[in-house]
């Protein structure tokens, strides 16, 4: 295989720029990182229909008309991830084990009308990934990093006691960066580092339907955005036999979709204390079929190889789907106990799973606490998530084919604790 085309398919780990939407460790579920909140975490993220505070804003803007006053809640989520990669008796761990997530919120009622605004900043998408640079993963994965934020102002309607609807609008700013070796064979190895912002625009729409006093149905739609990276600074470092030559270069046309999500929640309120919800999560992943990319100027090849002027390398995502079930116990007339369970499809299939985004279906286990001292409150929550380990056979770890072949078979395992402590105030 040539040195052209191997530099071309190794290439694929530009998915790294969708790797770290927030600078954060993502969920199996591709680079999502669905609970923005103590309560919604302790819950498993099962709150579609039964949000009552307001991060309505992100998880059913309709919801912010059911909120009890004004309220105003900020929080942080602190992210520890457990991920490596195996082959051959040798192991590449992820570096990248520490991250915060800070997130707020606010409503407000408008008086004497059905009307209610809302506003929020958060971060539901991102990972990031840190390997060894002289690790054999060099070639797939080395540092990824990709941060966004959503700010988004909101409003809800409620016309009647049993119906309200919702939405919003968000800007959302991203900035990416990524780096990995290049495989030259004979002529040894080189480095390439890409980096970019872009601005884009989102929105969300909610509804929210009371047919009786203990049961709410909630109904969401998040739409897609499409990051585009088009004035990309992209730093190729050639091979000591080369002179090390730094060669910098814009790259155009690197789109990535944040994909839309459909949210569909029923929850109900068995008595005073005990309050159940279900929610099923749709992600249209498979939005995310291809990754391209163009040089303003050709990348200079080694040995006399040709050019590299772009690349175009396929993704082949798959919807993913999402069941959630969360539970809360009022044990006290102050204190609040929660527990939850989720079931995250990844999207991503063996044959492009790789280092920058270590994706696995998984089982989330959760637990959280809320406490009220009149106006002001306090919500803990934990969640443990459980991948799958995946055994996969591909070239990612080979950069296409150019790269030093691996024996047998790669294996990713993966275990994150995530613990989010977030204050209300109503005023």
């Amino acid at each position: 295989m040539g040195v052209k085309r191997g530099f071309q398919l190794g290439f694929f780990v530009v998915l790294w720029l969708v790797a770290d939407l927030n600078g954060r460790p993502a969920f199996g579920g591709g680079y999502a990182v669905p609970p923005q909140t103590a309560k919604a975490a302790s819950l498993a993220n099962a709150v579609t229909a039964g949000v009552d505070d307001p991060s309505a804003v992100y998880a059913n803007p309709a919801a912010l008309s059911v909120i009890d006053g004004n309220q105003v809640m900020g929080g942080v989520t602190y992210i520890n991830t457990l991920s490596s990669v195996g082959n051959g008796g040798r192991t590449s761990s992820n570096q990248h084990e520490h991250d915060l997530i800070p997130t707020l919120f606010a409503n407000y009622h408008i008086p004497k009308t059905d009307l209610t605004l809302g506003l929020g900043a958060y971060a539901p998408f991102g990972l990031a990934t840190t390997y060894g640079s002289n690790s054999f993963t060099r070639f797939a994965a080395i540092r990824s990093k990709l941060t966004t934020m959503f700010i988004t102002p909101s409003i809800a309607w409620k016309p009647s006691p049993y119906f309200s609807v919702g939405g919003g609008v968000s800007f959302v700013r991203s900035n990416a960066s990524l780096s990995r070796a290049v495989n030259f064979g004979q002529f040894g190895e080189g480095r390439l580092r890409i980096a970019d912002k872009d601005n884009a625009y989102a929105y969300n729409l909610g509804i929210l339907v009371k047919p009786h006093d203990a049961v709410k149905f909630g109904l969401t739609y998040r739409s897609r955005v499409d990051l585009k990276f088009d004035t990309a600074d992209a730093k190729f470092t050639d091979t000591p036999l080369a002179g090390g030559t730094v060669t910098r270069v814009r790259a155009t046309g690197i789109h990535i979709p944040l994909p839309p999500v459909v949210s569909a929640g029923i929850h109900w309120q068995i008595n005073e204390a005990w309050g159940v919800e279900l929610v099923y999560d749709f992600t249209r992943w498979s939005e995310f079929e291809r990754l391209k990319a163009n040089f303003e100027t050709a990348l200079p090849a080694v040995g006399g190889g040709a050019p590299i002027s772009g690349f175009t390398i396929p993704q082949n995502w798959k919807d993913s789907s999402t069941i959630r079930f969360g539970a809360s116990y009022k044990a006290t007339q102050n204190l609040t106990l929660r527990g939850g369970l989720a079931w995250d499809q990844t999207p991503i299939p063996a044959s492009t799973l790789s280092p920058a985004i270590p994706g696995a279906d998984y089982l989330t286990v959760t637990a959280g606490i809320g406490y009220n001292w009149g106006n002001l409150g306090i919500d803990l929550g934990y969640m443990a998530v459980f991948y799958e380990t995946r055994r996969v056979t591909n070239s990612v770890l080979e950069a296409g084919g150019s790269a030093p072949s691996l024996p047998g078979r790669d294996k990713y395992e993966t275990f994150q604790n995530l613990v989010s402590l977030h204050l209300r105030y109503r005023f």
